[in-house]
């Protein structure tokens, strides 16, 4: 379960483009995906969303910062890509980009990546919309 603490990163759009390889999109983006689907049933859904969400806002504020995920992140031990993926992710999950997730960016998320609009995110809707995240915060 450590992995699921160390979804998100806090670090500027520009650090993360400058030092993270997330070439090929897509095989990155699977390993996201891997990592979100908690219950390893193919579809990312909203529960397992939700899930994440609580166990990272370990204050109850609703909105999870660099302090409450460096505190997850420390109690992990993360080779070098899936820390690279972790960062990503953080970005791709911070829709609004003020550097916090909140359920405002979940929500945005959720149906932004929820391309037929079902209330599920199957594997292939969301590795196309977070490799298409993680080409753009690449070439930033």
């Amino acid at each position: 379960m450590s992995v699921l603490y160390a979804l998100f990163v806090c670090l500027p759009a520009l650090t993360y483009a400058q030092t993270l390889n997330l070439k090929p999109y897509n095989e990155t983006a699977t390993v996201a995906f891997t990592i979100s689907d908690l219950n390893h049933d193919g579809v990312f859904d909203r529960n397992e969303l939700d899930t994440i969400f609580k166990h990272l806002d370990s204050n109850g504020d609703g909105r999870i910062d660099f302090h409450e995920y460096g505190i997850y992140l420390s109690s992990g031990n993360h080779d070098a890509h899936t820390s690279h993926v972790l960062h990503a992710l953080f970005q791709a999950y911070d829709v609004n980009k003020d550097h916090h997730v909140d359920h405002v960016d979940y929500d945005l998320f959720f149906s932004l990546s929820d391309s037929n609009g079902d209330n599920l995110v199957e594997k292939n809707e969301f590795v196309h919309y977070v490799a298409i995240v993680f080409e753009t915060a690449d070439s930033a």
